[in-house]
């Protein structure tokens, strides 16, 4: 008789504290501190100048008071002559044009001075100023985005700090929508692939509609272009939910090298030697699973910020009923995010020109979410977008992407 093949026993992954995380990031952020040291170095440096400026007119307004003002003067480059390499070179109309500039403008005038102007004057017209009060109040953009949006579609050119002014004239609020101060001893690098499909990035956003429903949002974007693959609505958050719409951004765009998700269990098991129903599709097709450190979001940290612009210029501004209404809306806004918003993180491309090396035309308030009656009113000028760049495995592959399904 053939004996009953042995039952395999079941590891469980061996659990990461988060102070394992954090202490293994300072090791990382000490070995970074290495490389900086040669600009910390010249800040000393700079510092150093200005305290020596700062010690020559101490001592010859002392010795002024004490003995002529050419022998002050010659005992002062006798004293300091140049024997260290950041030591500056003394003459003494160097000694008097810094006297000069101290008593006009006290010691602070020893520092080095900028060469921009002072003061330039702007006349930014009314329909601008409304323009830069909706993309505000709808969008919730900054003042540079707003400024490099405005040069971009030809509509006005003013600089970001021209666009905050005008806040503080409208009685706008300023949010700065950065990481709270931390003292974990982690200095956030980011990092960037060299090509579209190189890695990609996965990540869930919880929702709800307008009955308290929860509902669940998956995301897929591109890594190099920021480029959103998959915006999908579901029920409940499975990993054969997850593997599916995976394979079908497959199917769109081309496999990747590799793929970055979080430690979910739709992602990962919780079991050694046990893969899930996505890990079991991304070992069928050779992609590499990369998983984040145990709650360390900031691994994830490109799928975080879309589902954060996502919140910010969607979620927080409408309410869905039905999640067929939320689809409707994220497949819309998929199309306006790849094609047409510029992304600060890339240049000031959009994703899909940084996927794809095309460039879309748009001109005025085409193609703005929320902005439809503004764009179609003459008194804010001429608008118009070319049409959305459409991604295919072809398509990938022309444009640098390297693996594509058969």
């Amino acid at each position: 008789m053939s004996q009953a093949p042995a039952e395999v026993k079941k590891d469980r992954k061996k659990k990461v504290s988060k102070a394992q995380t954090i202490a293994a990031r300072r090791r990382a952020d000490r070995a970074r501190r290495e490389y900086q040291r040669p600009r910390a170095k010249r800040r000393r440096e700079t510092q150093r100048t200005f305290k020596f400026r700062v010690k020559v007119v101490r001592l010859y307004r002392q010795l002024k008071q004490q003995m002529p003002e050419k022998a002050a003067i010659e005992f002062i480059m006798e004293r300091y002559h140049p024997r260290q390499p950041w030591h500056q070179a003394l003459s003494p109309s160097t000694i008097r044009g810094w006297h000069r500039q101290v008593g006009e403008h006290h010691y602070a005038a020893l520092r080095p001075k900028s060469t921009c102007p002072k003061t330039i004057h702007y006349h930014v017209p009314e329909m601008v100023v409304a323009i830069i009060f909706t993309l505000r109040h709808q969008l919730g953009w900054g003042g540079h985005r707003i400024a490099v949006e405005l040069k971009k579609r030809q509509i006005w050119r003013l600089c970001g700090q021209t666009v905050y002014d005008i806040f503080d004239r409208l009685g706008l609020s300023v949010k700065t929508y950065a990481l709270k101060g931390k003292s974990e001893g982690i200095c956030y690098q980011r990092y960037e692939k060299k090509r579209p499909n190189q890695q990609w990035h996965i990540d869930l956003k919880q929702a709800k509609l307008s009955d308290g429903t929860t509902v669940y949002i998956a995301i897929l974007i591109d890594d190099y272009s920021r480029y959103a693959l998959v915006a999908v609505a579901g029920q409940h958050k499975t990993s054969d939910w997850v593997a599916s719409l995976t394979q079908a951004a497959f199917s769109k765009a081309g496999r990747p090298d590799e793929l970055v998700s979080d430690n979910g269990t739709e992602f990962s098991s919780v079991w050694q030697h046990s893969l899930t129903e996505f890990g079991k599709l991304l070992l069928e097709n050779n992609v590499t699973h990369r998983t984040c450190a145990p709650r360390y979001p900031q691994g994830n940290g490109k799928a975080e910020a879309f589902i954060k612009i996502l919140d910010r210029e969607l979620l927080q501004h409408h309410s869905f009923d039905t999640l067929s209404d939320l689809q409707v809306a994220l497949d819309r806004y998929l199309i306006y995010y790849n094609n047409y918003r510029l992304h600060s993180g890339l240049g000031w491309q959009t994703p899909a020109s940084r996927y794809t090396g095309c460039t879309i035309p748009i001109i005025g308030l085409a193609a703005l979410p929320g902005l439809e009656g503004m764009a179609t009113n003459p008194i804010y000028g001429p608008a118009a977008a070319g049409p959305p760049i459409s991604i295919t495995p072809s398509t990938a592959l022309n444009f640098r992407a390297i693996i594509v399904v058969n």
